[in-house]
């Protein structure tokens, strides 16, 4: 009696192993079955939204921009050249006549050239003579005249005649060193050497 009441009571014990065993097997199943079933339905639950924003992008309606908006941006247009129509001469032409005008450049106002002098020529030559006190000065009229003579203090007032040589008139005459006052004479009135200083309405020269 005693050996039938221990195997009844051994029996119960290997039943509830089983149904643990079972039990965790179940669980395992379930949880394996639950994590393809939820990596199926969240692949489908965050990707599936992606299209849908895709679709609205391409649908955005995008503003047309207009000739007055473009005034009014005040901004510049770059155009791209290839792309860009061809200008015909006309309209070409009418851009340059609505081009602002540039203000004109006066040409820089020219000074007149002096006015050319005469050529200075030597119309009283003197010449040093070491042993001589008296300097041998030669007196030239560069001018017209038929007949022409020079007064001064070293001719003792009287005219003395020149001679004409070529295209002036000529005389030597031998002067102490001094300063002297002295006129031409030329076809009877007094005048002025034109390449010599004037002093007191004179010709007016230095011997040295």
């Amino acid at each position: 009696m005693e050996n039938e009441n221990l195997d009844l009571d051994i029996k119960p014990a290997g039943n509830k192993d089983l149904w643990l065993f079972l039990i965790i097997v179940d669980i395992i199943f379930l949880c394996v079955f639950g994590f393809f079933i939820y990596k199926h339905f969240s692949a489908r639950l965050f990707e599936a939204p992606a299209p849908a924003v895709a679709a609205q992008a391409e649908t955005v309606d995008v503003p047309e921009i207009t000739e007055t908006d473009i005034v009014a941006t005040n901004e510049p247009i770059v155009v791209d050249s290839v792309a860009a129509a061809p200008v015909s001469n006309t309209e070409a032409a009418a851009v340059v006549q609505e081009a602002p005008k540039t203000q004109e450049v006066k040409p820089a106002e020219t000074v007149p050239a002096e006015v050319a002098q005469p050529e200075k020529k030597e119309s009283v030559l003197v010449k040093v003579n070491p042993k001589s006190k008296y300097r041998r000065v030669t007196f030239r009229w560069f001018g017209e005249g038929k007949k022409v003579s020079i007064v001064s203090g070293f001719t003792m007032a009287k005219p003395q005649a020149l001679k004409k040589r070529g295209d002036y008139w000529e005389t030597t005459l031998s002067i102490a060193p001094g300063a002297y006052k002295f006129l031409y004479i030329v076809d009877g009135k007094n005048t002025l050497d034109p390449y010599s200083e004037e002093k007191d309405g004179r010709s007016y020269i230095v011997i040295e």
